[in-house]
């Protein structure tokens, strides 16, 4: 941590004791954690280079088991998984070096891709290889150390669930998990101190775990949107539209009490302008989803999460317009009023928590 770091830490902190009078703190501890936060911030460019490394060496990898003729043994395959994924964590504990980390990812996703081969060929069932990398996820989050490692497990875990509804055909279930990973993401967002403190655990795996639900929501929402391409048939949209429009005004309500804001008029306003504002996306749920990584991410802080809820926003607001079955005419009067009515809900919040500062 810089000179100005420490001079931000210290202000901040002394500022909460004037406030808390009862309030302790142990200054070093949060320094050394804030700098290992911002490290691993810098290095976030560096774990997107080592996911691609990962994904170069294990497709290697792969065509090198091909050759050799290995894949005809599913026992085989499945020891390979079971050694890539121990094997990657071993590493990565054993050696801090940021080069050990494309090699790490190497093995995790080799180990999940051999994994899923070999139980898939032992059971000869979609199901068995789907339940079998929800089981070695569920290990991987609960034991990781690595943050690509949990990231990963997210992921594929999310994946599994997903082949689980597609394979069996239960699409209505799809809704479900959009809830699931909705909740989660709305729950850390708005425990995150909470589950920071509670254990260093939970302070190791939170942010890897929150950009991994985030991804997944984002992936399960573009599957909805693309579902032609999957030959599926979701209908009911409008349920998982509720659920996450429900999450965001929750975590409205929380940003309007943390702000201190406790007149009635206002927060009518603000809910009305909310409600007026998602209502025309009730039948399109990847832009409530989007909105509500946005929301989240902002909330907290979280930078990463902004930029993937913004870019999603913007994907899915272009293919809501490129999908509505309307004249070229309508289409520009509906984004002319969408526009409109963003803007003007803006400007009334702006100058209602203005006035209420006053």
């Amino acid at each position: 941590m810089d000179k100005n770091d420490n001079t931000q830490l210290d202000t901040l902190l002394e500022e909460i004791a004037q406030e808390q009078p009862g309030f302790t703190y142990d200054r070093d501890s949060i320094a050394a954690e804030n700098t290992a936060t911002a490290s691993l911030l810098k290095r976030v460019p560096m774990k997107v280079l080592a996911i691609l490394g990962g994904l170069l060496g294990m497709g290697t990898f792969i065509g090198f088991l091909l050759a050799a003729g290995l894949y005809n043994s599913s026992v085989g395959m499945l020891f390979l998984g079971l050694c890539g994924l121990v094997g990657a964590e071993w590493l990565i504990r054993t050696n801090k070096e940021a080069a050990v980390d494309s090699v790490g990812v190497s093995l995790y996703i080799t180990g999940y891709a051999l994994l899923a081969v070999g139980i898939g060929q032992l059971t000869d069932s979609i199901t068995g290889a789907a339940l079998a990398l929800a089981c070695a996820s569920a290990v991987a989050i609960g034991v990781s150390v690595s943050a690509i490692g949990v990231f990963l497990a997210v992921l594929v875990l999310n994946g599994s669930l997903l082949s689980l509804i597609f394979s069996h055909e239960v699409y209505p279930l799809a809704h479900g998990l959009i809830a699931l990973l909705a909740l989660i993401l709305t729950y850390l967002s708005l425990n995150e101190a909470r589950l920071i403190a509670a254990s260093r655990r939970f302070a190791l795996v939170l942010g890897p775990v929150r950009m991994g639900v985030i991804f997944s929501l984002v992936i399960t929402l573009a599957l909805f949107v693309h579902q032609k391409f999957f030959s599926t048939t979701i209908t009911y949209f409008w349920v998982s539209s509720l659920i996450l429009i429900a999450c965001l005004l929750l975590l409205v309500y929380r940003v309007l009490r943390d702000v201190a804001v406790f007149s009635p008029k206002t927060k009518l306003v603000v809910y009305t302008c909310a409600v007026l504002l998602l209502a025309p996306f009730i039948l399109t749920p990847s832009v409530p989803g989007a909105l509500l990584i946005l929301l989240a991410s902002f909330y907290i802080g979280h930078k990463p999460g902004f930029w993937v809820g913004l870019l999603a926003l913007v994907y899915f607001i272009i293919l809501y317009y490129y999908d509505l079955n309307m004249t070229l005419l309508s289409k520009s009067g509906v984004l002319v009023a969408s526009g409109l009515l963003f803007l003007g809900g803006f400007i009334l919040l702006n100058n209602y928590l203005k006035r209420h500062a006053d």
